[in-house]
C-alpha cells in the first residue's frame, strides 16, 4: 500500500468521524434535555477526546433514555 492510498484512508477516517461529531452536537443541543454544563461538557468531550467521546456520548444517550 503506498503513502498516498494510506493518507487518503486516514483523512476519509477522520472526516467520517467528525462529521458523527458535528451530527452528535446537533442531536445533543436539540434533542436532548441536559442542562447548560452538561452539554458544554459534552461537548468538550467530543471535541477533545478522540475515538471516546463519540461512542461514550451515544451510550451515555441510550442509558439514560432507559
Amino acid at each position: 500500500m503506498d503513502l498516498a492510498a494510506v493518507n487518503s484512508a486516514i483523512f476519509i477516517l477522520v472526516t467520517l468521524y467528525y462529521i458523527g461529531v458535528a451530527l452528535s452536537i446537533v442531536h445533543l443541543i436539540f434533542k436532548t434535555d441536559y442542562n447548560l454544563t452538561e452539554r458544554l461538557l459534552w461537548m468538550v468531550l467530543l471535541w477533545v477526546v478522540p475515538l471516546l467521546g463519540l461512542p461514550a456520548y451515544w451510550v451515555f444517550w441510550k442509558r439514560r433514555q432507559a
